[in-house]
C-alpha cells in the first residue's frame, strides 16, 4: 500500500548531463555527420561530374569541330558534293584519330535545312552499333532553324555517349543544316570519371568525419570543465546550506547535532518508503532549513525557559512565514519549501500554519515532522532531559493518527531501534561524518549528477 503511495522512481539517467553528452550528443553529431556528408557527396557528385562532362564534351566537341571543318574543306572544292565532302573529312578524320582510350564516333548524320537527311552513316565496326541504331530509330529529333547547338549525355544500357548537334554554314555565312553525331565514350573512360568522382567524394567525407572527430573531444572536454564548474558551485551551496542550518540550530538549541540527527532520520525513513531520489534531495534541504525563519523571532520569546503566552506563540508561529520568504529568494533551495513550509502541520489537521490534513500535508513535511519529534524527545535540551527509546516511541505511536501519518509510523517502527542506537552518543563530528556519507550520496559530485 505504500509503495503505491510513494511509488519508486529512479534517476532518469537519460536527463543526465553525462547521458547527453555520450549518447545524445553523440548520436546527433553522427547523424549530422552523416547528412553533411550525403549533401556534401550530393554536391561533390554533380560538381564533380559537371566538370568531368565539360571536359568529355570539350574532347568531342573538338573532334566535332575537325570533321565540321574538314567537311566544309572538302565542300569548297569545285565538283564536291556535300556527302562527297563529308566522306572525305570521315577518312580523313579516321587517319588522324585522336586518343581512342577516350572514345570514338560511331554514328554521323548531316542534316539539310531544304533537303533533310543528307547522310546517316554508322560505324559498323563498333560491336554494339545495334544499340545506336535503335536509340536513333526510337528518337524523334527536330532540327532547330535558328543555328542552336545541342550537346548531352546519353545513357543506353548502362553505357555513355555524347550527343552533338552542330550547325553548318555555306561560304556566306548562312545557316544551311546541321551535323550530328554520336560519340561513345570507352569504359575505361567512364571508369576512370567514377573513380574522380568517388574519390572526391570519399575524401569530401574524410574532411568531415576527421573534423567531427576532433571536434568531439573537444566537445567532452568542455564539457567535463563545465561540469567541474557546477560541482564547485553545488559544493558551495551544500557548505552555506549547512553552515546555515547550523548557525540557526546554535542559536535555538546550543547544538548542532539536533540538525544532523534529524535529517538522518528523515533520510532513512524516506528510503524505507521508496521516495525518489530528488525527493530526498529537497527533504535534506528542508530539514537543515527547517527552523530558517526563526531568524526573525526575538531572543526573549525563541529562548524563554518556561512557556511561552499566547500571543508569544502566535509571534513564534510566524517563523513558518518568514522560513518560506527566506528561502524563496534562491532558487537552488525552493525545492525545501515543503519541510520549512508544513514541518508543523498535523495529520488530523490541527497544526499550523495552514491546518493542512492527511495528503494534503507534502510528504517530505509528513516525514520530517516525525523525525523532528524523534529526536526533541530522544535528546536532551536545557528545559528538559532525554526520553529513553521506549518512552520515546510510546508517545510517537499514541500520536499516530494525529500528530503523524499512521502508515509512515508503521514504517519508521521498523527502523527506529536501530536509528536510535546508531545516533545515540554520537558527537557533532561522527554525526557529521554520517551526514558526509548522505550528501554524497544524493547530491554525488561529477557528470552524472548534472542534467541537462
Amino acid at each position: 500500500m505504500i509503495l503505491q503511495k510513494f511509488p519508486f522512481m529512479k534517476t532518469n539517467k537519460k536527463g543526465s548531463l553525462k547521458y547527453f553528452v555520450y549518447v545524445v550528443l553523440t548520436r546527433r553529431i553522427l547523424l549530422v555527420t552523416l547528412l553533411f556528408s550525403l549533401v556534401l557527396s550530393a554536391i561533390v557528385h554533380i560538381s564533380v561530374n559537371n566538370d568531368l562532362y565539360d571536359r568529355v564534351f570539350i574532347t568531342a566537341h573538338n573532334r566535332f569541330e575537325t570533321l565540321r571543318a574538314r567537311t566544309n574543306e572538302y565542300r569548297e572544292k569545285e565538283g564536291v558534293s556535300l556527302q562527297q565532302a563529308m566522306d572525305q573529312a570521315i577518312s580523313a578524320l579516321s587517319l588522324i584519330q585522336y586518343d581512342k582510350s577516350i572514345g570514338i564516333f560511331v554514328y554521323y548524320q548531316i542534316n539539310s535545312l531544304n533537303e533533310g537527311t543528307l547522310i546517316d552513316r554508322y560505324d559498323d565496326n563498333y560491336p554494339d552499333i545495334d544499340r545506336i541504331k535503335r536509340y536513333i530509330a526510337d528518337t524523334q529529333f527536330q532540327f532547330s532553324k535558328d543555328g542552336s547547338t545541342l550537346q548531352e549525355i546519353v545513357k543506353l544500357d548502362g553505357y555513355s555517349y555524347v550527343h552533338l548537334v552542330m550547325p553548318l554554314y555555306n561560304k556566306t555565312g548562312n545557316l544551311i543544316g546541321h551535323l550530328r553525331t554520336m560519340f561513345s565514350l570507352t569504359q575505361s573512360t567512364m571508369d576512370q570519371l567514377k573513380g574522380e568522382v568517388y574519390a572526391t567524394i570519399f575524401y569530401a567525407v574524410l574532411i568531415v568525419i576527421l573534423t567531427t572527430a576532433i571536434l568531439y573531444p573537444v566537445i567532452v572536454n568542455l564539457t567535463r570543465k563545465l561540469a567541474a564548474f557546477s560541482i564547485d558551485l553545488l559544493d558551495s551551496n551544500i557548505e552555506t546550506l549547512r553552515v546555515l542550518g547550523n548557525a540557526i540550530a546554535k542559536r535555538d538549541s546550543d547544538t548542532n547535532s539536533h540538525n544532523y540527527r534529524v535529517t538522518i532520520i528523515a533520510v532513512r525513513l524516506a528510503e524505507k518508503v521508496n521516495l525518489p531520489s530528488q525527493q530526498i534531495e529537497s527533504l535534506i534541504k528542508g530539514a537543515f532549513l527547517h527552523d530558517v525563519g526563526k531568524i526573525g523571532i526575538s531572543d526573549n520569546i525563541l529562548l524563554k525557559p518556561g512557556k511561552l503566552t499566547e500571543s508569544e506563540f502566535a509571534l513564534m508561529k510566524t517563523h513558518v512565514e518568514k522560513g518560506l520568504e527566506i528561502i524563496s529568494r534562491s532558487k537552488w533551495l525552493s525545492d525545501a519549501k515543503d519541510v520549512v513550509g508544513g514541518h508543523h502541520e498535523k495529520y488530523d489537521g490541527s497544526g499550523y500554519p495552514h491546518g493542512l490534513r492527511s495528503d494534503q500535508i507534502p510528504i517530505n513535511a509528513r516525514i520530517f515532522a516525525i523525525s523532528d519529534v524523534f529526536d526533541a524527545l530522544t535528546s536532551r535540551r536545557p528545559y528538559k532531559k532525554a526520553f529513553t527509546f521506549e518512552e520515546t516511541m510510546k508517545i510517537v505511536m499514541e500520536k499516530s493518527g494525529t500528530h503523524f501519518d499512521p502508515e509512515l509510523i508503521d514504517h519508521f517502527k521498523l527502523i527506529s531501534a536501530k536509528l536510535y542506537q546508531e545516533l545515540i552518543n554520537k558527537d557533532d563530528e561522527a554525526l557529521r561524518k554520517i551526514l558526509h556519507g548522505i550528501i554524497q550520496k544524493y547530491f554525488s559530485t561529477g557528470i552524472d549528477s548534472l542534467s541537462y
